[in-house]
């Protein structure tokens, strides 16, 4: 992988591609293979940190630092198709 700016955000989203690479086998993504990789990527990763990331045809991945530093809400709405999620 290529590191293309000083950004932090890009290094984390480096490291989360990793780790789901690690943490699946095939081209199948399941919820524990996204567990693990997360699980790998806060024991890597040092500092405070939310992410709310879209994976292409399979849905949204949300998660914050373990020691919860930076804030991550969900939230929810009921309505005739069913329940809508939103984070922030």
């Amino acid at each position: 992988r290529h590191i293309n700016t000083d950004s932090d955000s890009e290094v984390l989203l480096n490291v989360l591609a990793h780790e789901i690479q690690e943490a699946t086998t095939g081209y199948s993504l399941d919820p524990a293979a996204l567990f693990k990789a997360v699980a790998a990527l806060h024991k890597r990763v040092r500092g405070s940190y939310a992410v709310v990331s879209q994976i292409a045809g399979y849905g949204l991945l949300a998660f914050r630092d373990p020691y919860g530093i930076r804030p991550l809400c969900i939230g929810f709405n009921d309505t005739e198709k069913g329940q809508e999620y939103v984070v922030a």
